[in-house]
C-alpha cells in the first residue's frame, strides 16, 4: 500500500486516482474547489461507466479524498502524479502552462522526497524538465521521475486501466522504476520498463500510428465510393491478415478529433522542424484528417444544393459514444460549418454536457430524436448512444420534411434504412 497524491484532476486524473485507490492505496487528489466537491460526493466530472461506483466505494473506505490544497494532498505522499488532460488549441498544439503550474505548486509545497510520475500527454523531454522545475523549488526532492503514458479511452477508461494491454514505466533509475511498477503489478498486466524518452516517444508513436490508420482508411473510403466498392468489406478483409489484426483502426468516418491524436502529430512535427528532420508522412496524415470535418456539408450540398434555409437534424454531439464531454468534439466544427452556410440546426444527445463549452454554435437542442426530425430536410448521425438501436426509424422518417439520412458512423443497415423510407448515405460504401 502506498500514499499517492494525484494532481491535475479532470478525466484522466479521476480515473487514475480512483483506480489506484481501488488497488488498496491511500490516494488524495488535488483539484479546484468545484471539482473537489463533486468528486468528494462520488460524482466524476466526465461520464464513465462504473467510475462513480469506484469513487463511492473508495471514498467510503477512506482510501480516497480530494482537496484544493497542495500542502494537504502532498502530506506524507510517496508518489505524486501529474495526470492533467493536456489542453490543446484549435490547431491541436499543446498548452503546457497548466502542467508547469502544477510542477511549481509541487515544488513549493512538498515536504518530503517523492517520486514524480507524469501520466499527462506531453512532448518528449517534458518529464525531465518538470522534474527539474520541482527540484529548483524544493530542497527535499531528489529528482526521481518516471513517465507512465496513459492509454485510457473515453467511454471505457476504467476498463482500459484495469485491463491495460501494457503499462509502460519510463525511468532512468532502475530502483525508482521498480517502485513505480509495483503500483501496477496487482493488476497482473504486462509491464514494460524503459528509459524516459523512449516511453515518451512510444506514446507519441502509438497515437500517431492510430491516426495514420484512420487517415489511411478514409482515403481508401473516398476511392471506394467513386469505384463502387465497400470500404467496410475492405477493412474486414484487411483485419483477417495477422500482420494487421482484428482490432486495427480501420473504420471509415469523420477522422480523429478531440486533440488526443492530433496533439501527438503536432508535437513530432515541431520536433522534426526544430531538428531539421522532415516529417512528410505526419504532414500527409494531418492533411487528410483536416479535410474530414467538411465531409458532412459537402455530402448534404451534393443532394440538397445550397444549404441556406435548410433544417438539418444532428444526432449525437459528444466526442465519442459513452461519454458526456464536448471538448474538441468534431460535431461542433461540423455544425459551425453548416450554420455558416445558412443551415438551421436541431440536435439531440442524451449525455452531452453543454455547460463545458463556452462558444457553442447556434443550434436548437431537443429532448428526443423525433423532435430533431420534425420538419428537418436531412438527418446526420455523428455519435451513437447506448439505446440508439431502439429508435423507431419509420417514425423518425415520418416526422421529417425531407428523406435524407447521412450516417457518418456506418451504424445502420442500409437495407433497413431504405425500407424505412430514407435516402441513406454512409461513408465509404
Amino acid at each position: 500500500m502506498a500514499n499517492i497524491c494525484v494532481t491535475g484532476i479532470w478525466h484522466q486524473g479521476t480515473v487514475v486516482s480512483a483506480c489506484l485507490a481501488d488497488l488498496g492505496n491511500n490516494v488524495c487528489g488535488v483539484c479546484d474547489e468545484k471539482t473537489a466537491a463533486q468528486l468528494n460526493a462520488g460524482q466524476p466530472p466526465v461520464h464513465e461507466p462504473v467510475l462513480s461506483e469506484i469513487l463511492q466505494r473508495n471514498l467510503k473506505a477512506g482510501r480516497l479524498s480530494y482537496t484544493t490544497s497542495y500542502a494537504e494532498g502532498l502530506e506524507g505522499a510517496e508518489f505524486v502524479f501529474i495526470s492533467t488532460d493536456t489542453p490543446v488549441d484549435m490547431n491541436d498544439d499543446s498548452d503546457l502552462s497548466s502542467i508547469y503550474a502544477i510542477a511549481d505548486n509541487i515544488g513549493r509545497y512538498v515536504h518530503n522526497d517523492i517520486v514524480l510520475c507524469v501520466t499527462a500527454q506531453v512532448p518528449i523531454g517534458t518529464s525531465e524538465d518538470l522534474s527539474l522545475t520541482i527540484r529548483n523549488l524544493s530542497s527535499v526532492y531528489s529528482g526521481a521521475v518516471a513517465y507512465v503514458p496513459e492509454f485510457l479511452r473515453l467511454g471505457i477508461a476504467v476498463q482500459t486501466f484495469m485491463e491495460a494491454d501494457r503499462f509502460v514505466i519510463g525511468c532512468n533509475a532502475p530502483s525508482v522504476a521498480e517502485r513505480v511498477a509495483a503500483l501496477y503489478e496487482p493488476l497482473g498486466r504486462p509491464i514494460v520498463i524503459t528509459d524516459i524518452r523512449s516511453a515518451e516517444m512510444a506514446k507519441h508513436a502509438s497515437n500517431i500510428f492510430l491516426a495514420t490508420s484512420i487517415s489511411f482508411i478514409n482515403e481508401i473510403a473516398n476511392l471506394c465510393e467513386v469505384l463502387g466498392a465497400n470500404a467496410l468489406e475492405v477493412a474486414k478483409i484487411m483485419k483477417l491478415d495477422c500482420r494487421i489484426g482484428k482490432n486495427a483502426f480501420l473504420s471509415p468516418g469523420l477522422g480523429f478529433a478531440g486533440g488526443t491524436l492530433g496533439r501527438e502529430i503536432r508535437a513530432l512535427q515541431k520536433i522534426g522542424a526544430s531538428h531539421q528532420v522532415p516529417t512528410p508522412l505526419l504532414d500527409a496524415v494531418w492533411q487528410v484528417n483536416s479535410q474530414r470535418a467538411q465531409l458532412v456539408s459537402c455530402r448534404l450540398s451534393s443532394v440538397l444544393g445550397a444549404l441556406e434555409g435548410h433544417q438539418i437534424g444532428i444526432l449525437g454531439l459528444t466526442y465519442k459514444a459513452g461519454t458526456n464531454t464536448l471538448r474538441r468534439a468534431i460535431s461542433l466544427e461540423i455544425i459551425q460549418n453548416l450554420t455558416k452556410q445558412g443551415a438551421k440546426i436541431k440536435a439531440f444527445d442524451p449525455l452531452a454536457n453543454l455547460s463545458e463549452v463556452n462558444d457553442l454554435p447556434p443550434m436548437q437542442m431537443c429532448t428526443d430524436p423525433y423532435k430533431v426530425a420534425d420538419q428537418s430536410d436531412a438527418m446526420v448521425l455523428i455519435t451513437e448512444w447506448s439505446d440508439i438501436n431502439s429508435l423507431d426509424l419509420r417514425r423518425l422518417r415520418k416526422n421529417m420534411q425531407g428523406d435524407i439520412f447521412l450516417d457518418t458512423r456506418n451504424f445502420f443497415d442500409p437495407i433497413r434504412m431504405k425500407e424505412a423510407g430514407f435516402r441513406y448515405f454512409s461513408i465509404g460504401r
